[in-house]
């Protein structure tokens, strides 16, 4: 099942209306039907729902990226097609990936991705055939380092959409650096804040960019998602740049005096700078202390430290070669390091 070109054009309004009738069958990516979770509030762009998370990033662009977003929805079709466009929006092209998931009934279905090349901004149809008419929920999860937007879903009628119920579960919002965002795992599936997530039945809207160091107004950024908890796990970059300590602690630590000043109970799980194969001359374990200085410095009750050594056990088996990044081992050992420190 394809959707046709004048099924999109018809989709693609403004405000919500249209000047042509409806097609039967083709649902709009605005329609009050489908619901869109572990995500910030899409926009609707041209018949497409755009994401945009609230820290810009300037010479990545990763802020157009969603890590985990779903479009959800039921249907008692045999088949769905759904649309997508890939917006060409993330301007850094090195450190890209493009895996996105289908899950049906909560349980992994297939993978898609982009059918053209990095940047390239394309449409496409992904369609799901499950061989049998019957009730469903299907999540349309995106992947973690490509911009791509959400646009209109087809069935054959008679068969419809129908509503999903909401997502429950606590908010989760996980801040820090490629590894928080994802990199190097396999696909976003493999990254451990998609899976403590689903470990633990949380939401899960992910504040991790490529290549970030702390800023303290992120930590407004952050809270404001109304997060019922946070994770922090930051220092990377500013060890593999020799940020002075003392800069890197004055910055941790105006984050969560941000978070504080906004939300003072808000549980926020902390850990020192994880494992680095990069011998250099400021070492690493000089930024991997600032966590814990920070926490005791500030005395906040909501802030738990959570020792660094859980997270990667054994670097020999749970790093990517390039020693910075976990590969699809450490990311199971992040999310159940992290997992057995969150009440």
């Amino acid at each position: 099942m394809v959707i046709s070109a004048v099924a999109a054009q018809r989709m693609s309004v403004t405000g919500g209306g249209s000047e042509y009738p409806p097609i039967p069958g083709v649902y709009a990516a605005n329609d009050p039907l489908i619901a869109y979770s572990d995500c910030v509030a899409p926009s609707y762009t041209g018949g497409f729902m755009r994401f945009q998370r609230p820290i810009n990033d300037v010479g990545s662009d990763y802020q157009y990226c969603m890590p985990g977003a779903r479009q959800r929805f039921r249907s008692d079709a045999a088949s769905v097609a759904v649309q997508l466009r890939w917006n060409g929006l993330v301007t850094r092209t090195d450190g890209r990936n493009l895996i996105g998931h289908v899950f049906v009934d909560g349980a992994f279905n297939s993978n898609f991705q982009t059918p053209g090349s990095i940047n390239q901004v394309v449409t496409s149809t992904v369609t799901i055939n499950m061989g049998s008419a019957a009730d469903r929920l299907y999540e349309i999860i995106l992947p973690y380092a490509d911009g791509v937007e959400f646009g209109p879903i087809q069935v054959t009628p008679p068969s419809v959409i129908t509503a999903a119920a909401s997502r429950t579960g606590r908010l989760l919002v996980p801040y820090g650096d490629s590894i928080t965002q994802g990199f190097q795992g396999t696909d976003l599936r493999r990254t451990w804040p998609f899976m403590l997530a689903q470990n633990r039945g949380f939401r899960c809207l992910n504040m991790g960019y490529g290549g970030r160091v702390v800023v303290p107004s992120d930590g407004t950024a952050c809270v404001n998602l109304a997060p019922d908890l946070m994770i922090v796990m930051t220092g990377t970059n500013e060890y593999l740049s020799q940020i002075p300590v003392a800069n890197y602690q004055s910055n941790l630590t105006g984050f969560l005096q941000a978070v504080h000043a906004i939300n003072p109970t808000v549980p926020v799980y902390l850990c020192g700078t994880i494992y680095n194969a990069a011998s250099l001359p400021i070492p690493l374990t000089s930024y991997a202390n600032v966590a814990g200085t920070v926490i005791g410095a500030l005395g906040y009750p909501q802030l738990i430290g959570v020792d660094r050594a859980t997270l990667i056990t054994n670097p020999g088996t749970q790093m990517n070669p390039d020693g910075t990044h976990p590969n699809d081992v450490g990311e199971v050992q992040i999310a159940t390091g992290w997992s057995a420190a969150i009440a």
